[in-house]
């Protein structure tokens, strides 16, 4: 288990396709990041809170919305980015 956020980054591999699903994998990290930074700054300063698969959802969209912009001209469905990943 990576103790340190560089370890984190450093490990972070995926086994099977490559391509531009090998790219949005490695956007992943920041997403997560960025979501629960969010997520804490909504508890902690607006008394607001997310359920898990709200998060969850949010995270998704995010990570769909960054992906999508290096797919100008190209039609992809949330679905099946999901499932490329």
């Amino acid at each position: 288990m990576p103790k340190t956020t560089m370890e984190l980054l450093n490990s972070w591999t995926r086994i099977g396709n490559r391509g531009k699903s090998e790219d949005w994998w490695k956007t992943i990290p920041a997403c997560i990041w960025w979501t629960l930074w969010k997520e804490r700054n909504a508890r902690c300063f607006e008394g607001q809170n997310d359920s898990f698969q709200r998060i969850e959802m949010k995270c998704l969209s995010l990570l769909f919305f960054w992906c999508k912009q290096e797919l100008v001209g190209e039609s992809i469905e949330m679905v099946d980015f999901k499932r490329n990943l």
